[in-house]
């Protein structure tokens, strides 16, 4: 009997610990799977052998009531992201974060269109003006690039050429 009141106990905490995370920023199903599986383990000296099965139970609930969707979370993600980051980047994040190849490939696919855009108004922000020396040059390149921008796309940025459409 004390093992059933404790199981069910333990659901109700879950739930209470995945809305709390829920009500800061949206997760993707596998990082909020993950982030829970961290808080019980630490706060738990014994694990509970189902405890997978419970935060699975919970994030399918949370899923079907539409407080969890990774849709929902790869929006956001892109959005406060592409302004700052390229298409290559904001990709491997989301592959990171557990979302689905398809939807990764529709959002990146609107980023795309903008991609020259956006890295030259980050650059424009940064430096502003072209190199004269290498040394700069390449300072520049290895700054977009580590934004995650395609090496063909930074050379354009930085040798003042617009894109061929």
């Amino acid at each position: 009997m004390q093992s059933s009141s404790k199981s069910s106990k333990q659901s109700p905490s879950l739930k209470a610990r995945a809305l709390r995370l829920l009500s800061r920023r949206e997760y993707s199903r596998k990082e909020l799977a993950s982030k829970l599986l961290q808080l019980v383990r630490r706060d738990e000296e014994e694990l509970a052998v189902d405890i997978e099965e419970q935060i699975e139970a919970v994030l399918n609930d949370f899923e079907a009531r539409a407080w969890l969707s990774d849709e929902r979370f790869a929006q956001a993600l892109v959005r406060r992201r592409s302004e700052r980051y390229g298409v290559r980047r904001v990709a491997d994040e989301l592959e990171r974060a557990g979302i689905k190849t398809g939807l990764i490939s529709q959002l990146t696919g609107e980023l795309k269109e903008s991609e020259y855009d956006r890295a030259k108004a980050l650059w424009t922000r940064k430096f502003g003006q072209i190199p004269t020396e290498q040394k700069e040059r390449a300072r520049q390149y290895r700054f977009l690039i580590s934004k995650g921008f395609s090496p063909e796309l930074v050379a354009k940025v930085i040798g003042g050429r617009e894109p061929s459409v």
